[in-house]
C-alpha cells in the first residue's frame, strides 16, 4: 500500500471547513449541536495510537507471523487502513471544526448560538488533529525496518 498523501489531507480538510461554513450559514437554526461528539474522535485517536505501539513494538521485536503468538500480517495491513481511514476523518472532522470556528467567533456577541456552540466547535477541531495525527503514526507504525541488502535501505510497507 501506498501512504496516504498530506495535500489529500489538506484538501479534504479545506473542503470540510468550506462545507461546514456553509452550511451553519444557511442551516443554522435546523442543525443539531454539536455537543459532545468530540469524544468519539478523541475514542478513535486512543485507539489508534495504542495499536500503532502495539504493531510498532511487535515488528520491532520481530513477532510478526502466522504463528498464535505472532501478530498476523494480514493485521498489520488492515491497521494501514484502519490508519488511513483515520486521518481521513481527522482530517474531516478538523476542517469541520475550522469551519464551526471561523463561523461562530466572529459572532459572539450577536448570536446567542455562538456561545455554546463555540466550545464544541474548539473541541472537534482539536481532537480531529489528534485523530488525523494517530492515524498518521499507525500507518507510519505499519512499516517493516529496512533490510541490509533491499532496495537502498528503504522501508516499505506490509
Amino acid at each position: 500500500m501506498t501512504r496516504i498523501a498530506v495535500s489529500t489531507l489538506v484538501l479534504v480538510a479545506l473542503v470540510a471547513a468550506v462545507a461546514a461554513y456553509v452550511l451553519t450559514d444557511a442551516f443554522l437554526g435546523a442543525m443539531p449541536s454539536a455537543g459532545w461528539s468530540w469524544v468519539t474522535l478523541l475514542a478513535l485517536a486512543a485507539v489508534n495510537a495504542v495499536w500503532a505501539v502495539r504493531i510498532r513494538a511487535a515488528i520491532s521485536g520481530g513477532r510478526v507471523g502466522q504463528d498464535r503468538s505472532q501478530l498476523h500480517p494480514v493485521t498489520i495491513a488492515r491497521a494501514v487502513a484502519l490508519g488511513q481511514a483515520s486521518a481521513v476523518l481527522g482530517a474531516v472532522a478538523a476542517g469541520f471544526g475550522v469551519g464551526l470556528v471561523l463561523y461562530f467567533l466572529p459572532r459572539l456577541g450577536e448570536l446567542a448560538a455562538a456561545r455554546s456552540e463555540l466550545p464544541p466547535s474548539v473541541a472537534a477541531l482539536v481532537c480531529g488533529a489528534l485523530l488525523l495525527a494517530a492515524g498518521l503514526f499507525l500507518e507510519s507504525s505499519c512499516t517493516t525496518p529496512p533490510e541490509d541488502d533491499e532496495a537502498d535501505g528503504l522501508a516499505a510497507t506490509i
